[in-house]
């Protein structure tokens, strides 16, 4: 039976809606499984996608698969019919602390070993012969954490410090071809986020002459949801050169719902309800080239700049404990806006092999003054190597592998109890692989 123009249109809305449907439990899956997540520019991944990851994410200008959403929502324009894309992100992280504060020596820790798995699901349809594209994906977006335990404390102790912020989202989008060489796009992002957080959580100091009390938290079961769109336009210049650019907007995040337990005596000790405010995934705006010198070979560079400044200022939980000074929290982190330059290339071996290769740089946005073994998000450097092989007409794998630099910080927080001369390291490999299926 041969379906009219309108009801070819119905069916692809109606087998869109049900995968929609379907990416909302994967969503909640995602976070079930991810764990602790590290990122690499900030908070954020430096890519979305195999065939990005293999160029270290550039891909502002050359955006052509269902990632698209995540990276240049425009870029969906240059799927023809349906495609698929199912992957998975490995994230293997390696974090060092040392500082010389405690009278039982100092410490020189490594953080939990593990390996953090960070899936995404992507899909987009062109609707019948029209210019227009919808799709809708699932991505784990990033966060970061980190795992210290048995740390020799400046109270006397041997604790642990532990955070996790992880944020996925979906993104409902649409795309729209405006003319052979223009095209935009619109990725509605609907996020959520949950944080847990431990410093020094069985440890209590009474105070003493100049030196104030301390006692232990516990936070955990924060959540939020945030709202946000991510904008782009693609334009081919030539049949050797496109250009685009994407705007994505602040997304706040107000956690709710979780409790906060503090270690000590009465009144000191306690559990309570807890709130967290002042902390969003920032605005970003960023613009990108592809070029095509030839049918073989293609190269891409972007540069975003990230507004972390507005994103992450002081971070203050809320809770309902009576003792003065205990019932709203600060963590000032003030950091700084970031530039993220990415250039990679790609290049035909066979008509069915292709070799990708990258180089990523996004500044430390975290200030020495207020860093700490709870947000050592500080790597600058990446290299990345890819490959993409054609399976058959319809399906294709993509892998990477992706190397963040070991970036060594010395700083003096002096709001947190680790001394002068303290020193956070973090080094990174991530393993990509990708699987995209064309109906």
């Amino acid at each position: 039976m041969k379906l009219s123009k309108k009801g070819l249109q119905l069916k692809l809305k109606g087998g869109l809606m049900k995968i929609m449907l379907r990416l909302i439990l994967i969503f909640v899956f995602i976070l079930s499984l991810s764990g602790l997540s590290y990122a690499t520019n900030g908070m954020n991944m430096i890519s979305y996608g195999g065939q990005e990851a293999g160029m270290a994410g550039a891909s502002l200008g050359v955006s052509n698969n269902p990632v698209a959403m995540n990276n240049n929502p425009a870029g969906l324009t240059a799927i023809q019919n349906a495609d698929l894309i199912l992957g998975l992100s490995l994230l293997m992280p390696d974090l060092k602390h040392r500082d010389y504060i405690s009278p039982f020596g100092p410490n020189n820790k490594e953080g939990e070993d593990r390996v953090f798995p960070l899936p995404i699901l992507a899909y987009a349809s062109r609707v019948g012969n029209s210019s227009l594209i919808l799709g809708v994906g699932v991505f784990a977006q990033g966060g970061m954490g980190a795992d210290f335990k048995g740390l020799n404390t400046a109270f006397g102790t041997a604790d642990r410090t532990y955070t996790n912020v992880r944020y996925a989202k979906i993104t409902p989008s649409i795309a729209y071809e405006i003319t052979k060489n223009f095209s935009v796009g619109v990725a509605f992002n609907v996020g959520y986020s949950d944080v847990e957080m431990e410093f020094f959580p069985n440890t209590f100091f009474p105070g003493a002459e100049g030196v104030p009390s301390f006692a232990g938290m516990d936070l955990e079961n924060e959540y939020a949801f945030g709202y946000g769109a991510k904008i782009g336009l693609m334009y081919k210049l030539s049949d050797v050169i496109s250009i685009g650019s994407v705007y994505t907007t602040r997304s706040e995040l107000d956690y709710d719902n979780g409790e906060i337990e503090f270690y000590g005596p009465d009144p000191i000790g306690g559990r309570y309800d807890a709130s967290m405010e002042g902390f969003a995934w920032p605005a970003s705006w960023g613009i990108g080239i592809g070029i095509t010198p030839n049918s073989k070979t293609l190269i891409a560079a972007d540069i975003t700049w990230v507004n972390w400044n507005d994103a992450l200022d002081t971070v203050t939980i809320k809770n309902a404990s009576n003792v003065p000074g205990m019932d709203s929290i600060d963590f000032r982190m003030d950091w700084k806006d970031q530039i993220v330059i990415a250039i990679g290339g790609a290049y035909d071996v066979t008509e069915n092999l292709t070799v990708r290769v990258g180089y990523n740089y996004g500044e430390n946005p975290v200030p020495d003054e207020t860093l700490s073994p709870l947000f050592p998000a500080i790597t600058e450097h990446h290299i990345t190597f890819g490959f993409g092989y054609k399976i058959s007409k319809n399906m294709r794998i993509d892998g990477a592998w992706e190397h963040a630099f070991n970036n060594t910080v010395t700083y003096y927080n002096q709001e947190a109890p680790f001394g002068p001369n303290a020193i956070e390291e973090h080094s990174q490999n991530t393993a990509h692989l990708f699987v995209s299926y064309t109906f």
